[in-house]
């Protein structure tokens, strides 16, 4: 199943004119890959407006860094975990 950006309904990644936010895709259907470039990574992301990635929601888990848990988080812009 390929995803596709909730702005133009693109499967592409990178720039989006439909969204007039953060200018790129964003592929939201997916807990495993990142919104952004669709890498199953976390971390830096060069196509990410908060420059680390941020996975689908889904599963219980931070999208920021897939952990479980909860409170902190370093790799979220709000400093928090953030799940679904």
């Amino acid at each position: 199943m390929s995803s596709h950006c909730i702005h133009c309904g693109s499967s592409s990644y990178g720039s989006c004119s439909k969204n007039k936010l953060h200018k790129v895709h964003e592929h939201h259907e997916d807990e495993h890959k990142c919104v952004y470039c669709g890498s199953s990574s976390y971390g830096s992301c060069s196509k990410s407006p908060f420059e680390v990635h941020k996975h689908g929601h889904g599963g219980n888990k931070c999208v920021w860094c897939g952990s479980t848990s909860s409170g902190s988080c370093s790799k979220s812009p709000s400093g928090k975990h953030e799940k679904d």
